[in-house]
């Protein structure tokens, strides 16, 4: 119990000696794990969840560098025919499917449409059901020859991590009630600060061969996902920052001449979940995808420039955290203002 467990703002990373001569001399790109290969030029990927990533958003995100994972609360024959579209457009994107709609026959429809990446979405994935489905898809995976990236997820601890590596899973996804649209830790008093999951997590994958690390949560700025990476990821899921934006699905309406969008967890009630651990409400539809995408991929070149890194492996190699006050915060961003 004496350890402290760090959060996103419990840290900034600090500046060291660099002989990089622009930002743009800094390369964002990543090759995620797998049989597929997947090739992102910003290791951002767009949540699964209802108000974040549908069709468009998938096209969007992938024309800017990153990737979408289409949600299970779409029909399956919605997400077959949707990816269907994204690939016949030339771009790409991811599906995920639940351990409780016979996961099998889902994932063969999937890969016989081409699937690239399937993610296996669950709240708990150091589970036995969780275990057993991803073992189950690596072999029907391997069996077939299919060229396709498995992702598997959520966890918060390196024991977890190491539970669906040795399950066959490609990719990790970390993370336990950092959304912002997540109420867990506040319903269950269950979870583990995001920054220090990553790190434990990432630490855990490095006994591992090709495995990978995708942060999932607690994303709030640019700042926090160099430090996501910083911190041993190799991308990051992002939902609230994306759900802002024109190309994400969910309802529109306007108020007093501004147009708000819902925004909801996936364990919220309207979302359909028994368990609510999930939060809902509305947010500003006031960017794009693109501005989005640029504020990242600007602020993540920067942060690698002032480490001196030029790839991000580099930067997890350089790149070094400081802990600071809660006061720091307020010093954080532009506070001459009233």
């Amino acid at each position: 119990m004496s350890e402290v467990f760090l959060s996103y703002d419990d840290v900034l990373i600090s500046p060291g000696y660099s002989d990089v001569v622009s930002r743009q001399d800094c390369d964002t790109s990543v090759l995620l794990a797998g049989a597929g290969g997947i090739f992102l030029d910003l290791p951002i990927i767009a949540a699964n969840m209802d108000t974040v990533c549908e069709l468009e958003m998938c096209k969007a995100i992938y024309k800017h560098g990153g990737v979408g994972v289409l949600h299970r609360n779409l029909a399956i024959r919605q997400r077959k025919d949707q990816f269907v579209d994204v690939a016949e457009n030339g771009s790409f994107c991811g599906i995920a499917l639940g351990i409780n709609e016979l996961p099998l026959m889902v994932a063969h429809s999937f890969l016989n449409a081409g699937a690239h990446m399937l993610v296996v979405d669950v709240a708990h994935g150091h589970s036995k059901r969780a275990g057993s489905v991803v073992e189950s898809l690596r072999g029907l995976i391997d069996k077939n020859g299919y060229k396709c990236t498995l992702v598997a997820g959520n966890v918060a601890t390196g024991d977890g991590a190491r539970f669906l590596a040795d399950a066959g899973a490609d990719i990790i996804k970390v993370g336990i009630g950092p959304g912002a649209a997540c109420t867990t830790r506040v319903q269950t008093g269950v979870g583990v600060p995001q920054l220090s999951a990553v790190m434990e997590c990432s630490d855990a994958m490095s006994d591992y061969l090709d495995v990978q690390v995708i942060a999932d949560g607690g994303i709030k700025t640019p700042g926090d996902i160099a430090k996501a990476l910083a911190a041993g990821a190799d991308a990051v899921m992002v939902g609230g920052m994306l759900a802002r934006c024109v190309e994400a699905p969910g309802l529109v309406k306007e108020v007093d001449g501004v147009r708000l969008k819902q925004y909801r967890g996936m364990a919220s009630a309207t979302a359909g979940s028994r368990y609510v651990e999930g939060a809902e409400g509305w947010v500003p539809c006031d960017t794009d995808v693109g501005s989005v995408m640029t504020s990242i991929s600007n602020g993540l070149q920067s942060a690698m420039s002032y480490v001196g890194a030029r790839k991000l492996d580099e930067f997890k190699e350089n790149a070094q955290f400081v802990p600071v006050s809660p006061l720091s915060i307020k010093e954080n961003g532009a506070h001459a203002y009233s």
